[in-house]
């Protein structure tokens, strides 16, 4: 399986834009393993890769923060960034 690209939407630049120093590095070193691992579900149990909907992912990148992600013409695409309050919200609102 080819590693898939990384597209980051605009809300998900701006809500980087709202994080510390440490946060946005753990946010770049998940952005780092996330293409290796997924599609292989006992490689990415490890990293905290869930389905969140039919094509809506969740990843940890830390104990608070999350990154929203979805597949998108063979690209991982993140649109969002925030904490688990954030994520329901969008959820909600979805």
């Amino acid at each position: 399986m080819a590693r898939p690209g990384i597209f980051l939407n605009p809300r998900f630049s701006a809500g980087l834009g709202k994080l510390s120093s440490a946060e946005i590095e753990r946010v770049e070193a998940a952005l780092q393993v996330i293409p290796d691992c997924f599609g292989r579900p006992h490689v990415h149990s490890g990293i905290s890769i869930r389905r969140l909907r039919k094509n809506v992912f969740e990843c940890r990148a830390g104990l608070k923060l999350r990154l929203l992600f979805r597949e998108n013409a063979g690209a991982l695409e993140f649109f969002l960034v925030g904490d688990h309050e954030e994520v329901r919200a969008w959820l909600r609102n979805c």
